[in-house]
């Protein structure tokens, strides 16, 4: 018996969906349509994969295997599907770019409906944007990250450091003078401060505090928040402390929104690359993004300094 792509797309479909109809909607096909591929499958696979239920599909102990064995290798067809999918109208180049979501909608969103190619963005953690350009998912990444895959090159083109940013409303005259606390003393009167931070990454935070005090943060911010404009955004209003890039916080400052309130005991800066493939069809497209982001980049740096 010869298995069937579609088979373990229908799989794929029925797992995160909870559901044959749910499925049936995802995929535009009928829900015997689904059944049938489910029962395909199950057949080949030779164990249930999911428990039926009146209301929704139970993944089996096998079914959750089976998923996470052949997540990454479906999604990759699905980027590839997208790449290359026939668009409307005339032919343009398509390039897929991956950074954080704070950095594009700071330093690329403005500058889209001037491009004269197509861009799909992606947005995850370092390790994941590497994987996906080493697969050929993306053609550019922004990353703090280098690989040593040879296939791959990262150029350096900015360093971004990282700040204590405070509030709108902090009484600024009651912040201590740091350089008169002891680093115990310090340690404890920030850990009494209000603190932001955001849902999926705590590098910043980590970093920063690690840096300064030779340990990870013991305590949990009070406010976890989509994304670091969200943070700025709070802190625009009110009180609170974040550590967050110079770069990202620029505006704010320039506007007294918020206030940078300490650098660390030494400057602790990040280089950020571009990375890319050494071969690509997409060589003047990857130059023109490249370049914008760099004048975006240095346009910033000369307002914040």
């Amino acid at each position: 018996m010869q298995s069937n792509l579609e088979w373990f797309r229908t799989f794929k479909a029925i797992y995160e969906t909870g559901t044959m109809s749910g499925a049936a909607k995802q995929l535009y096909i009928t829900q015997p349509g689904v059944s049938l591929h489910l029962n395909a499958l199950e057949g080949y696979t030779g164990f249930p994969l999911f428990e039926r239920t009146a209301r929704k599909m139970i993944p089996t102990e096998k079914g959750h295997q089976l998923y996470q064995q052949v997540i990454q290798s479906l999604v990759g067809l699905e980027d590839i599907e997208t790449r290359f999918k026939k668009k409307a109208g005339k032919e343009r180049a398509t390039v897929s770019v991956g950074m954080c979501v704070e950095t594009f909608q700071h330093a690329l969103e403005k500058h889209i409906p001037d491009l004269n190619f197509n861009l799909i963005m992606q947005f995850e953690s370092n390790p994941q944007l590497t994987l996906a350009l080493e697969r050929g998912a993306l053609d550019l990444i922004l990353t703090s990250e280098v690989s040593t895959n040879k296939a791959l090159t990262f150029s350096a083109f900015t360093v971004e450091k990282l700040v204590l940013i405070a509030g709108n409303k902090v009484n600024l005259e009651a912040i201590p003078d740091f350089d008169s606390l002891t680093k115990s003393e310090l340690k404890a009167w920030l850990k009494e401060q209000i603190w932001y931070n955001t849902a999926s990454d705590m590098r910043l935070l980590n970093t920063f505090w690690e840096k300064n005090f030779n340990e990870t943060p013991d305590f949990f911010p009070n406010y976890i928040v989509p994304n670091k404009y969200s943070i700025l955004r709070c802190l625009s209003r009110g009180d609170g402390f974040a550590v967050l890039s110079e770069f990202l916080c620029g505006d704010a400052l320039r506007e007294q929104k918020v206030f940078k309130v300490w650098e660390g005991y030494k400057p602790i800066e990040n280089t950020l690359y571009f990375g890319k493939r050494k071969q690509s069809l997409y060589m003047d497209e990857i130059k023109t993004l490249e370049e914008m982001l760099m004048n975006e980049f240095l346009e910033k740096e000369e307002i914040v300094n």
